[in-house]
């Protein structure tokens, strides 16, 4: 998304996320955004700001500004909902688990399809790598989430080849490669 988006998507979901955290879901349509913007999730919504902060420069002082208000209430949404706000974490990071397990299963049932897909995927590791970080920062235990997702990684080394920042470069410096390794090449097709 380009930065004027991002800062949309975290505006539109800082507005319905007290609705979101006191419902079932872990994925919210935004609406009448639906259509140009993903779900929202506390993955989705992390992933954004992580964005957005590495991409600031070319943001006009005003959304910068917006930027700093956003981060503050969702400081304050965490304390004040900090139960729902777990609970929703916790959900979301077994889903977004379960996912990168099914397209890992799929990339060695079809390689060449799911190496092309890749760029696309990997998004669903960032969230959960930045949802962990989160729990970490929340005092939660990520002890076996780590483990099973040590275990992911394992898959992916075995079939990984290292090359360029998969985005774009203004974002490398979010994303360092000795945390991100995963967003510095691909899968091999075989």
């Amino acid at each position: 998304m380009k930065p004027e988006d991002e800062l949309t998507f975290i505006q539109e979901g800082m507005g319905i996320i007290e609705d979101y955290l006191a419902s079932d879901l872990v994925y919210w349509p935004l609406r009448p955004f639906s259509a140009t913007f993903p779900s929202f999730s506390l993955g989705g919504l992390l992933e954004s700001l992580r964005r957005l902060e590495a991409l600031q420069a070319q943001l006009p002082p005003r959304a910068r500004s917006d930027l700093e208000l956003l981060k503050a209430r969702l400081e304050r949404v965490r304390e004040a909902q900090r139960d729902r706000y777990q609970q929703k974490l916790e959900r979301e990071l077994s889903s977004r688990l379960d996912a990168w397990a099914w397209y890992l299963e799929d990339y060695e049932r079809h390689p060449e399809e799911a190496a092309a897909s890749y760029p696309a995927q990997v998004h669903i590791r960032l969230k959960i790598d930045l949802l962990l970080e989160e729990g970490e920062r929340l005092g939660l235990d990520m002890g076996k989430i780590q483990s099973r997702l040590r275990a992911l990684d394992q898959t992916l080394r075995r079939n990984w080849t290292p090359g360029p920042f998969l985005w774009e470069k203004a974002l490398q410096a979010a994303f360092p490669p000795d945390r991100f390794w995963w967003l510095y090449g691909r899968p091999r097709g075989r």
